[in-house]
Formats: structure tokens, C-alpha cells, sequence
């Protein structure tokens, strides 16, 4: 994947979270390239989600800081952060399961900017007009995702590769610089994984950014990363390309329990 213009480089330097006396993640730095689609991989517990969490702000640093391109975002909160373009989806499903797909992805807009109580209580034209680019952004990525067509219907009807999409749009609607997806293909079958690879390549292609993906399956992160991060009991272990880290014995061993060939 070619490195696409104007999304920003990410960085961490020395991240260390500890809960209570656990440490989740222990010093660790590591550098995301701008534009790149990265995995993130690991056995469990290795701190994966935890440092999704780090970067996006949802869990409290010890020690250490992240970057954003130049800017270091380290004392910002969430909301904060998702204002600067650091948008972060989760493992689980998290809809509003009565409400349309439409309804659902709109939720996502509120990270962009918006007009003030007053603005909007006397309905001011910046509040139409926040309004006509909310629907806006909300119909594009709908589109995109292949969802048009369900745009209106409840969320509790559609099947679970769907509501998968319904999710990565929602994060994708406020048109992020930065994409965290903790493990978006958990529960889809092998076509829902190769519909979701081609979905993610294709909004990569349309809205650069910088895109981190959580993921298990093996061959998932070769088809869709051109970088990965391997991390192993809170601590980094390895980083490159897909070959070059899968082909590392000491991540096949964490990864796998064993030393296998890359192409096991």
C-alpha cells in the first residue's frame, strides 16, 4: 500500500499502563507510518487493544506519550483526541440495535465540529448547515461501504457481516486521519473477512489516513498491511513488513508456540 499524502505519522515513546500492579504495556515505542495500513498482532494479553486504547485516549498513561504527526497528544482526553482525527472502533459491536443504519452512522459525526446549544435550539443556518454536511458525510460513507440500500433500515434486522460494516462506518464518517479497528473481522466468516479486506483496502484508497488494525488471522494482515507491529506480554517485540515479522522466529513462537515457516 503506497504511503498516502497528508496522513499523519504516529508515534509512541515509551508507553507504559499499568493497572493497579499488572502492567499492561511496558515501555514501549513504536512508529506507525503515515498513511500505511498497520497490523497490530500478538497472543492474548499481549497489549494489543491496550495500546489502541492508549493512543485514543480511553486508558490512562503511566509513563510515556504519543504523537500525532508533530503534535504530542499525550494530556488530551478522548474527545479531544477524536477531534484531532483519532477515531478508534471497537472489538464488539456497540449499535444502537433499534434505530436505522442511517440513525446509527450519524452518531459518528458527532466528532466533527458542531454549533453551539444556541445555534441549535434556534435552529441558525450553521446548524442546517452542520446538518447538510453531517448527511452528507453520512450518504458517502454509506455508499462506500456498500450500505446505500440499508441506509434506512433497523440495525437489529440486518446480518452481523453488516452491522460489522455499520460499525467501520461509523468511525469512517467523521473522516478521520487516524483509524484504530480492534479486531473488525472477530465473528465474520472467511467471505465476510475478504469482503471486509476489500472494503477496508478500498477506503484507504478513497480517504487516506493512517489505519491501525487489530487482527488474529494470519493471513488477513498479509492481504491488507503493509506494516505490522508484533507485541508479546505488554512489550514490543518486532517490527516490518508482513514477511519480515511473521517470518521472525521469536513471533512465531508467541504467535504460534512455535517456530513455523512464514507461509505456515
Amino acid at each position: 500500500m503506497s504511503t498516502a499524502s497528508g496522513a499523519p505519522h504516529v508515534r509512541t515513546e515509551g508507553l507504559t499502563v499499568r493497572y493497579g500492579a499488572f502492567q499492561a504495556l511496558r515501555d514501549v515505542t513504536v512508529s506507525l507510518p503515515a498513511g500505511a495500513i498497520s497490523g497490530l498482532i500478538g497472543p492474548n494479553g499481549a497489549g494489543k487493544t491496550t495500546l489502541l486504547n492508549a493512543i485514543s485516549g480511553f486508558t490512562p498513561i503511566a509513563e510515556g506519550s504519543v504523537h500525532i504527526g508533530h503534535r504530542n497528544i499525550t494530556a488530551l482526553g478522548t474527545r479531544r483526541r477524536a477531534l484531532a482525527g483519532v477515531v478508534r472502533g471497537f472489538q464488539t459491536v456497540r449499535l444502537m440495535e433499534r434505530e436505522s443504519v442511517l440513525t446509527n452512522v450519524l452518531v459518528g459525526t458527532e466528532r466533527l465540529p458542531q454549533p453551539n446549544a444556541l445555534a441549535q435550539f434556534l435552529a441558525l443556518p450553521s446548524q442546517w448547515r452542520a446538518r447538510n454536511r453531517d448527511m452528507a458525510a453520512a450518504t458517502e460513507v454509506l455508499d462506500l461501504l456498500g450500505l446505500a440500500r440499508q441506509a434506512h433500515r433497523r440495525v437489529d434486522e440486518l446480518p452481523f457481516a453488516s452491522r460489522r460494516l455499520v460499525e467501520v462506518a461509523r468511525v469512517l464518517v467523521s473522516s478521520p486521519s487516524v483509524i484504530l479497528l480492534d479486531e473488525p473481522a472477530a465473528g465474520l466468516d472467511q467471505e465476510g473477512r475478504q469482503e471486509l479486506a476489500a472494503v477496508l483496502t478500498r477506503v484507504h484508497e478513497n480517504h487516506p489516513s493512517t489505519m491501525v488494525v487489530v487482527e488474529h488471522d494470519v493471513d488477513l494482515v498479509k492481504s491488507l498491511c503493509s506494516y505490522v507491529i508484533a507485541l508479546d506480554s505488554g512489550a514490543f517485540l518486532r517490527d516490518g513488513t508482513p514477511a519480515e515479522v511473521f517470518g521472525d522466529r521469536q513471533v512465531q513462537l508467541a504467535y504460534f508456540g512455535r517456530a513455523a515457516s512464514a507461509d505456515a
